[in-house]
């Protein structure tokens, strides 16, 4: 995951079961785990602290999910208001990495639909550099 790599990244949260960091104007997730509504309202107070440095202008968000990336039916539905909450904030799409789930189709089912009915496209990648290619590609780089 070279955007925690590079040394220019602004690490917002190393918290539990995720990873904050910005560089550029793509915002990056690393994250692990079952999430319920608990561990996603505090991901998404996390997450607003981070986005309010783009000052409304377009940002791309990039997720890397590890593990059994699930997210409990409470955990859904608090995702999709921070999402919405997102889209209000210049987060203009989204880039899933799902290389490292142990349960892909599901991981990706469940994340296609909680993006899609924020209106917001979803790229979702095995791999880094295709999902780096792809944001680039719509004008969202980490330098």
């Amino acid at each position: 995951m070279k955007i925690f790599s590079n040394p220019n990244a602004k690490l917002k949260s190393k918290y539990g079961q995720y990873h904050i960091a910005a560089l550029g104007n793509i915002v990056g997730v690393s994250a692990e785990g079952i999430a319920d509504t608990e561990a996603i309202a505090r991901y998404g107070r996390d997450m607003m602290d981070v986005i309010n440095q783009f000052g409304g202008e377009r940002w791309a968000f990039l997720g890397f999910l590890h593990g059994s990336a699930l997210l409990t039916k409470g955990g859904e539905l608090e995702l999709q208001k921070s999402i919405e909450w997102r889209v209000s904030k210049g987060m203009a799409l989204g880039a899933l990495v799902i290389g490292e789930t142990t349960i892909q189709s599901m991981v990706e089912a469940q994340f296609s639909r909680i993006y899609q009915r924020a209106g917001v496209e979803l790229g979702v990648f095995c791999d880094e550099d295709d999902a780096m290619v792809w944001l680039a590609e719509r004008g969202f780089k980490s330098s």
